[in-house]
């Protein structure tokens, strides 16, 4: 993506490094059915990996359900969300 983009030298290689840094502080697992993750989106990055090549071809019922839910605290608590 960066060899296509429109950036100057110096942004991309800024990109780059952002992106190395990114993976080297990675940590990955896997999770098993009936298990889940809650993520606070404003302190952590996240990805998901294909569960396999030729992911269409799973089962319907085999495939991972992903729901997103948002909480907000009411404007006027005074409380960070």
């Amino acid at each position: 993506m960066l060899e296509r983009s429109e950036l100057g030298q110096a942004h991309a290689d800024a990109a780059r490094e952002l992106a190395e840094e990114l993976v080297r502080g990675q940590v990955s697992f896997m999770l098993q059915p009936g298990d889940y993750v809650i993520v606070n989106q404003r302190r952590f990055l996240h990805g998901r990996e294909a569960l396999h090549s030729g992911q269409d071809t799973v089962p319907v019922a085999d495939r991972r359900l992903l729901l997103q839910l948002f909480l907000r605290a009411r404007a006027d608590d005074g409380t960070a969300a």
